[in-house]
């Protein structure tokens, strides 16, 4: 796990003769001073109470040309950071595994610069630099999020989760990669009972870390009527943290809301509902405060992420929470324990060749992530796409397993590798804007050892995870009875239930299509469709999959007036 491997610019000679740092003291930074150069860190890491003591072991296995031991201290580091060390004769900047705190450089023959925020350099590039990368802006258009290292302007790229990269003696830039998440059925597999009794110790552990950590601050949360958020709060709740509050966020009396609130009085936490409506997410959106956070949160590498903008916007407006509050949600425990997965990689095929399992993997990614517009689902670009990602399988993993029982792993790496970790995770860009510190729980380095490791049985349907809290049924709250998924407000619910009678004969996908286009703006809980003008989706031809659809393409119409280059057409 711990062995070097180069990726595409490893060995590539270039002459530095200016290395420039673009990261400042805001916004969770801290740069230290030290006698042989200077420490930027941002993030926590458990196993170490001063992240400089992290910095300067790193700094010594780098003069020590100690690779090994470089590659295991930041594989082993328990917690989600970024960190750059620039001396005299170096240059170094790591991301943790899952690029939770993202870094963007710019690699010429006379200079080298680095940042946090792309928009810190963008009127020092030239020309020829800031053409926008059309590949680049097809994956982002039908995704969200960019492949690889790529960003939406050719000059611009970024360290991927698991990365550093180094500069030594102002000549050769090397990008490593330390660490990988490739999930593969293990050769024997353990009894559900050792499973269960292992994933419970690690659960609680996690949730242990961030109880010390906290060091007594208020933990919020924000409580879902799923059951990613529910085991953060039933997890403090067991391990007997008092000082939690939690929220829940969307139209009045939606599901999820409903859930959240008697899970929260269950466990007897103060809780909150922020009301939000379309207007309330459009006026947001196009306010003066969204225009800062989107030039803060806005990496040329993926869409900003909107859907906790407004609640966490009104809930510090409140003063409900104080400014030293710790955010803890639940993302990614759906992904990890296995839901993402499609159910055709559980099925018993043993005898498809080479071909079809490649086209069976390239497929589900696509469908699955690759479908924000119908209408760009063409022949060609799914080529383009497909030959991207599949460029990415070879060179990180080296393509198809031996066995097709493992063939999972590859469609769980690129996800990993691509949407988990340059789109989902960027949702703490909101709390950091609004001045909060954020834990990621179910991101921890013992979760995501644990469930590389589990076979794929028990990640169908989250079987094992799902039996597993059940049984444990933390603070009461995983057995109860909950209001059942329905649509709100009642006049909508009433004219769309009056409508589908006239669908019945019509078949399923007729009827969705026309409960996309007329209903799913009122219906959707969470009000993002805000960002777009009903008459908008109404008329709609292209094949919209979400509001993200529409956030991607009025990202890539804000990118086209602001830098405004002959050649982003």
């Amino acid at each position: 796990m711990f062995q070097e491997h180069s990726l595409l610019l490893l060995g590539i000679e270039m002459t530095v003769f200016d290395s420039s740092v673009y990261i400042d003291g805001t916004f969770g930074w801290r740069v230290t001073k030290k006698s042989w150069g200077m420490i930027w860190f941002k993030g926590y890491i458990y196993n170490y109470s001063n992240p400089t003591d992290f910095a300067e072991c790193i700094y010594r296995f780098i003069k020590d040309n100690n690779s090994n031991r470089l590659s295991k201290i930041l594989s082993d580091a328990d917690g989600h950071f970024a960190l750059v060390i620039k001396a005299n004769d170096l240059l170094f900047a790591a991301v943790d595994r899952i690029r939770s705190i993202p870094l963007f450089f710019v690699d010429r023959q006379s200079a080298f610069l680095l940042t946090d925020q792309p928009n810190k350099i963008i009127d020092k590039l030239n020309r020829s630099e800031l053409t926008v990368n059309s590949q680049a802006k097809l994956m982002i258009s039908m995704s969200g999020y960019c492949s690889r290292d790529s960003t939406l302007i050719s000059g611009l790229k970024q360290l991927q989760s698991g990365e550093y990269l180094k500069i030594e003696n102002r000549k050769k830039l090397n990008i490593l990669n330390y660490y990988k998440y490739h999930p593969l059925n293990p050769e024997k597999n353990k009894s559900k009972l050792f499973l269960t009794k292992e994933l419970e110790l690690i659960s609680i552990r996690i949730i242990q870390k961030i109880i010390n950590s906290a060091e007594n601050r208020m933990i919020l949360v924000p409580l879902s009527g799923g059951l990613d958020s529910r085991l953060v709060a039933s997890g403090l709740a067991k391990l007997d943290y008092k000082n939690v509050r939690c929220f829940s966020y969307g139209k009045k009396k939606n599901f999820e809301s409903l859930t959240s609130e008697i899970i929260a009085k269950k466990l007897g936490y103060k809780w909150k509902f922020v009301e939000l409506t379309h207007s309330t997410i459009r006026d947001d959106y196009n306010s003066n405060l969204h225009d800062e956070y989107h030039r803060y949160s806005n990496t040329f590498a993926s869409v900003p992420v909107e859907h906790e903008y407004s609640a966490i916007r009104l809930l510090k407006e409140s003063g409900w929470i104080p400014d030293d509050a710790i955010i803890v949600n639940g993302m990614s425990g759906d992904y990890l324990t296995g839901s993402h997965i499609p159910a055709i990689f559980h099925s018993s095929e043993v005898y498809a060749d080479e071909k079809e399992r490649k086209c069976k993997i390239l497929t589900s990614i696509i469908d699955k992530h690759y479908s924000l517009w119908g209408n760009l689902k063409t022949q060609q670009n799914m080529k383009i796409v497909s030959d991207v990602l599949w460029r990415e399988i070879v060179d990180e993993i080296n393509g198809l397993p031996e066995k097709i029982d493992d063939d999972f792993g590859l469609y769980e790496f690129s996800e990993f590798k691509n949407r988990q970790t340059k789109y989902v995770i960027t949702v703490q860009r909101v709390y950091e804007f609004f001045g909060y510190e954020w834990r990621l729980p179910l991101w921890d380095k013992e979760y995501l050892d644990y469930w590389e490791k589990i076979h794929k049985s028990h990640k169908f349907k989250r079987s094992l995870f799902v039996d597993l809290m059940h049984d444990l049924d933390w603070g009461g709250v995983w057995n109860m009875k909950y209001p059942k998924n329905s649509v709100y407000p009642k006049w909508i619910a009433t004219i769309r239930f009056l409508t589908k009678i006239f669908f019945v004969l019509s078949g399923k996908d007729v009827w969705q299509k026309y409960d996309k286009k007329i209903f799913y703006y009122w219906t959707e809980i969470l009000c993002k469709m805000g960002v777009v003008n009903y008459r908008d989706v109404f008329k709609d031809r292209r094949g919209y999959r979400n509001a993200v659809s529409w956030l991607t393409e009025n990202y890539l119409e804000k990118m086209k007036l602001i830098y405004k280059s002959k050649d982003y057409n």
